[in-house]
């Protein structure tokens, strides 16, 4: 934001950022290819922990879960003030 100090009356002016454009990049690289990354982790460790328990793939199925939240949740996070336009 930025602050006019040249106003008449005494009173600052102050600019709104222009809203976010979003790009299909944009939405490949923060969405589309952490989901499917994801989701393919999941699907790997989820079937190998069935398979084999207490060899370890649960944890990665922890981190592959966390890691699909956590991705989700910064697209989320990035577009909250998207206006469709």
């Amino acid at each position: 934001m930025k602050e006019d100090n040249n106003s008449v009356d005494g009173e600052l002016k102050v600019e709104q950022a222009a809203p976010q454009t979003m790009t299909a990049r944009d939405i490949v690289l923060t969405f589309v290819l952490p989901t499917v990354l994801g989701k393919s982790m999941i699907v790997f460790f989820g079937s190998n922990y069935s398979s084999h328990p207490g060899e370890g793939y649960g944890y990665g199925l922890v981190f592959a879960i966390a890691m699909t939240l956590t991705t989700i949740s910064r697209f989320v996070w990035k577009y909250r003030n998207y206006e469709d336009g």
